[in-house]
C-alpha cells in the first residue's frame, strides 16, 4: 500500500484481496435486491421511533441545491443485534440475506482497515492511531446508496465527515475528486481496485497533514435515467471534536490550502 499518495492525490489506490472483493460483490447484490422490496417492507429497517439515530433504511427527500435524491442504509456494527431482529420481522428472505452480507463484508474489511491505519501511523507519525481506528470497529458505518437519478449531480460536491473513507463499490462511473490543484478528475475504482481518503476528522487529527478530499457523483448519459448505486465504509475513530455545519456549505477545497488554526475553527468539542 503505497501511503505516500495521500499527501499527492489526497487518496490510495488498494487492490482488493479476492475474498473481500468477492463480499463486496454480494454486498452490492444483495443491496439492489434489497432496494426492490416494496417501500413498505423497506421502512420496517428503519428507525422510525427516533430519527436522530443515523443507522438503518432511510429514504432522502431534501430540497435545495445540494439535496440527493436517493434511498440509503447504514450499517453500524455495533447496532446489528437489532437490525437482524428486525430483518426477522420482514418475509421476504432478501432482507436478512441483505444484512448477512453486510455483516460479513464488515468484518472482512477489517485487516485492510487495519493496514492502511498502521501504515499512516507508521509513515506520518500519528502515534496510536491505529489502535484508535481499530477500538473504534463497532462505530464503522457502512453505507449504502441508490441515487435515483433525474439530475445532472447526484451527489452534491463535499468532503466527508469521519475519519476517513473506504469507497467500497459503485455500480456506474461518474464519481470525481476535486485534486490538490483545485481540478476535478475521475477516481480510479472499479470492480478490482478501490480508494481510500482522508476525511475532515483525520486533517483535524493529522494536524492538517493530511487533507480531507472534496468529492461528487455526477450523472453520466446512462445514469441520469437508470439511477446509480454505490457502497462506502466511514471509519470512525475515538475522536475529541466534530465539524460544526454541513460539509457541502464550505466553499470546494477550502481545507487544501489554509493553516492548521484557521481549519480546526470549524470544529467543536464533541458532547
Amino acid at each position: 500500500m503505497n501511503i505516500d499518495t495521500l499527501r499527492t492525490d489526497g487518496f490510495v489506490t488498494v487492490q482488493y484481496p479476492p475474498n473481500l472483493r468477492t463480499l463486496v460483490m454480494t454486498a452490492m447484490a444483495s443491496w439492489q435486491a434489497f432496494c426492490k422490496l416494496p417501500p413498505e417492507e423497506k421502512s420496517k429497517l428503519s428507525q422510525q421511533t427516533d430519527r436522530t439515530v443515523d443507522f438503518g433504511y432511510m429514504r432522502r427527500t431534501d430540497q435545495g441545491k445540494a439535496a440527493d435524491d436517493k434511498e440509503l442504509f447504514h450499517l453500524v456494527g455495533k447496532n446489528l443485534p437489532q437490525i437482524y431482529r428486525q430483518a426477522a420481522d420482514i418475509a421476504d428472505p432478501r432482507a436478512t440475506l441483505f444484512i448477512k452480507a453486510i455483516d460479513a463484508l464488515l468484518r472482512e474489511s477489517a485487516p485492510l482497515v487495519r493496514e492502511f491505519a498502521h501504515e499512516v501511523e507508521r509513515v506520518y507519525h500519528l502515534t496510536g492511531f491505529e489502535d484508535e481506528v481499530m477500538s473504534s470497529q463497532d462505530n464503522w458505518t457502512f453505507r449504502l446508496l441508490h441515487y435515483f437519478g433525474g439530475a445532472k449531480i447526484l451527489a452534491y460536491r463535499h468532503p466527508d465527515r469521519k475519519g476517513f473513507t473506504l469507497h467500497l463499490n459503485e455500480s456506474a462511473p461518474g464519481g470525481e475528486y476535486l485534486g490538490f490543484d483545485h481540478i476535478w478528475r475521475p477516481w480510479t475504482v472499479s470492480e478490482k481496485q478501490t480508494i481510500i481518503f482522508p476525511s475532515m476528522e483525520l486533517q483535524y487529527r493529522s494536524a492538517g497533514m493530511l487533507k480531507a478530499l472534496w468529492h461528487q457523483i455526477l450523472s453520466t448519459p446512462e445514469t441520469i435515467h437508470t439511477g446509480r448505486y454505490a457502497m462506502v465504509a466511514f471509519i470512525d475513530f475515538r475522536h475529541s471534536h466534530r465539524v460544526e455545519g454541513r460539509t457541502q456549505d464550505f466553499e470546494p477545497g477550502f481545507n487544501y490550502d489554509i493553516p492548521f488554526e484557521e481549519f480546526r475553527k470549524v470544529f467543536v468539542p464533541r458532547p
